[in-house]
Formats: C-alpha cells, structure tokens, sequence
C-alpha cells in the first residue's frame, strides 16, 4: 500500500493539546500556509490564550492574546484583523464563540522575593548581550551566546555570519547582536545589529510594522547615529526577511555600502 505523502502535513504531538493551543497552532499554521509569514511569526510567540466572556450574559467569548510586554507594539491594528479573520472560525471549530481577538501582556508568576529577584536580574552580569531582556527566552531565539527579539531578527544575524564566511580572514567584518549603547545627550539606544568593517561601523533595523509610524522618530535617532560615526544605516523590513535569497542580497548590499562610504 502507498503511504500519504508528507507535503504540508503538520508533524503529530505526543500529547492532547488544550483547547487554547489547538486554536493558537492552527491558526499560525493557516496563516503561514496563506503566505502571511509575519502573522505567524509573531503568534509563535504569543504564551497563550484567555477567554473572557463577551457580555454580561456570556452568550459568547473574547479572546485574548498573552504576549510579552517587549511584543506588544508589534501587534498593530492591521495585523490582529488579519489574525481575528483566521482564529475566530477555527475556534468556532473547536467549540469556543468569540467575536473579538485582542492582545493582553503576559504577567509572570510571582512569589513573596520579587523585589530581590527583579533586583537581582537588573544587576546581573551574566547577560550575554541586551537582548536577554527577554523574559525567559525561547531556545529557538538563542544562537552563538546571543538571545534574540524575534526571528526575524535570528534570520538577519544568520545571513550576516553567511556573509562573514565568504571574506577572507584579513577583510572579515564583526556583528555585534543587540547592543546597548549611549548616544549624544542621555540617549540609551539599542540598534539591532552593529557591524564593523574595515574600520567602518554600520547599523542595521529590523523594522517590524510598529515602525511605519514612527518615521520622524527613526529619522532623528538616525540622524543621532550617524553624528556619532556610524557611516551607513540599514533598515530591513521585516516583510524582506522571509527568504534568504532576498535577504542574502540586502546583507551584501549594505556591507558594500559600509565600504565605500
């Protein structure tokens, strides 16, 4: 007999999934297959969901997206449309009403030490890199020492140690992930990617949607970068980190940039 082909089929859990993570993989996965890659990005990273009733009757339910606070801005008004037209009919098929998706932070659980521990984590100097502000990080955001924001963030530092790899070991470039820095007067930034070479140090953004608004403010804080020294600044749309050829290419571009400026 012929076995079904394994093309596009979701791989098998060992154990029942709740009702609230079957709705949540599901729905990533019907928005990745639909080709929204950033939808289904963000929601990897959503903990959970909570339902709470919709009326004071409870005739039906609103869904809330747990999401770290550092997360939250990401979820712009377009994209939760895009997920609430995904998630609410596939939780109709799971048997839950809801009419409405919004997002909620993520609180995590407490006991009587918070204050020394919260205090103890701000001072602590066993951080790798800036990007450990992540509250308990996921492996899959870990490379090399490094804990990053998002993936698409882990995509652009992999193209760029692709593009390290192919220089010779006299013109090579350093990529430093996430540093914290101080900038003109009492400004505390972290670009996302600093890369230095051949003397020349550049920055690279990974903008995700929350930045479309904020052209002024990414404008003036460029503008601070680059009265600091920095010779070329980058900025990668999220949307462009998709496929490695493409953001093979973008790597290339700015490293030949950085070179010639």
């Amino acid at each position: 007999m012929g076995g079904a082909s394994e093309v596009g089929k979701i791989p098998n859990v060992e154990a029942a999934l709740s009702v609230e993570e079957t709705v949540l993989g599901q729905t990533a996965w019907f928005l990745h297959d639909q080709g929204d890659v950033q939808a289904a990005a963000l929601l990897l990273d959503v903990e959970g969901i909570e339902w709470s009733p919709g009326n004071r009757f409870g005739d039906w339910m609103d869904a809330r997206l747990l999401v770290p606070g550092w997360l939250m801005d990401r979820f712009t008004e377009d994209l939760l449309a895009r997920i609430r037209d995904a998630l609410l009919p596939i939780a109709e098929r799971n048997g839950v009403e809801a009419h409405s998706v919004y997002v909620g932070p993520a609180l995590p659980e407490l006991g009587a030490d918070w204050r020394s521990a919260l205090e103890g984590r701000m001072t602590s100097d066993t951080a790798t890199n800036h990007a450990a502000r992540v509250r308990d990080p996921k492996p899959e955001l870990r490379r090399d020492g490094f804990v990053f924001d998002s993936r698409e963030e882990l995509r652009v530092y992999e193209a760029l140690k692709r593009a390290q790899a192919t220089l010779p070991a006299d013109a090579t470039i350093s990529i430093f992930p996430l540093p914290l820095g101080r900038v003109g007067v009492g400004n505390t930034w972290t670009p996302d990617f600093l890369v230095v070479r051949e003397g020349r140090a550049g920055l690279i953004e990974v903008d995700g949607p929350h930045h479309r608004g904020r052209l002024a403010a990414d404008g003036t804080r460029d503008r601070h970068w680059r009265n600091s020294g920095f010779v070329h600044i980058e900025r990668i749309l999220v949307e462009e980190t998709a496929k490695d050829s493409e953001l093979d290419a973008l790597v290339r571009t700015f490293l030949k940039r950085l070179r010639t400026h």
